[in-house]
């Protein structure tokens, strides 16, 4: 039966329009925690949510998970209008993860023009890292 043999977690916040931070072309850093993995062939469940609000025409963000400095997961989210809200689902596996410390990242930037689009990080932000063992 699986267990889970670590736990961490970074909620900058709960709460939608909480937070107002402006993706820009360059990845910054919304959340962030480490893990200690015990034991060999332990698999790692990430899961997580970001609101964002497109500010400026159809911005593209890429949101990013790093463990240490790799990245093991990217999504792309798009909003269609102009002060669209969104709430962006994220869950991810992290398979096989060494035994040590480890640093987990959720990170985002515009991979659209800065002069045509723009995003804003508005809340929740959240990530969530279970390390379980079978």
């Amino acid at each position: 039966m699986a267990q889970i043999v670590s736990y961490n977690a970074s909620v900058p916040t709960n709460f939608n329009d909480s937070i107002s931070r402006t993706v820009p072309t360059t990845q910054i850093i919304l959340a962030e925690f480490g893990l200690t993995i015990p034991t060999i062939d332990t698999d790692v469940v990430l899961s997580g949510s970001v609101g964002l609000r497109s500010a400026l025409g159809a911005p593209d963000v890429l949101f990013r998970v790093l463990r240490d400095s790799s990245v093991i997961a990217s999504t792309i989210s798009s909003p269609l209008a102009i002060l669209e809200f969104r709430n962006i689902p994220l869950s991810f596996v992290d398979r096989n993860v060494t035994t040590v410390f480890h640093v987990y990242r959720l990170t985002a930037q515009l991979s659209t023009s800065s002069i045509t689009t723009n995003a804003t990080v508005v809340g929740p932000v959240s990530l969530i890292g279970n390390a379980i063992q079978d």
